[in-house]
C-alpha cells in the first residue's frame, strides 16, 4: 500500500513538474513578446515624433510665405491697397430705376464676375435673364 501511495505521489510530483515547466516556458515567451512590443511601440512613438518635428518645420509660415514669393510670386497685403466692398465698381450698369439700394445679395463668382445670391435679382444686376 506504501508503494503505490509513494507511486501516486510521485507522479502527481511528475505531472506538477511538467506543468510548471510549461508555464514558466510560456510565461518567459510572453515576455519576450511584451519586450518587443515595447520596443516596436517606443520606435513608432519616435517616428511619430519625427514625423511632428518635420511637419512643424513644413507648415512654418516664414517658410510658407518664402515659397509662395519664390514661386507663386504672392507678396503679403498692402493695407493702402484695401477697399470696403461698397467702393467696389458695379460689372454691369443695372437698368435706370432698377438699382438695388444693398449690393450684399451680390457675390463674386467663380470667374471673376459678380454673380447675384439668387436667379432672381440677375436681371436686375446684368441686364438679362440667365436660363
Amino acid at each position: 500500500m506504501i508503494r503505490l501511495l509513494n507511486l501516486i505521489a510521485f507522479i502527481v510530483a511528475a505531472a506538477l513538474a511538467v506543468a510548471l515547466y510549461l508555464a514558466k516556458t510560456e510565461a518567459q515567451g510572453a515576455q519576450e513578446r511584451l519586450a518587443e512590443l515595447q520596443a516596436q511601440l517606443a520606435e513608432e512613438r519616435r517616428q511619430i515624433n519625427v514625423l511632428n518635428v518635420e511637419v512643424a518645420h513644413l507648415e512654418d509660415p516664414e517658410r510658407m510665405r518664402a515659397l509662395a514669393r519664390r514661386y507663386l510670386g504672392y507678396e503679403p497685403l498692402d493695407p493702402a491697397r484695401q477697399i470696403e466692398f461698397a467702393q467696389l465698381p458695379m460689372v454691369a450698369q443695372p437698368e435706370p430705376g432698377t438699382i438695388p439700394q444693398d449690393r450684399s445679395g451680390l457675390l463674386v463668382g467663380q470667374n471673376g464676375g459678380v454673380e447675384p445670391a439668387e436667379a432672381e435679382t440677375a436681371e436686375v444686376v446684368t441686364g438679362e435673364t440667365r436660363p
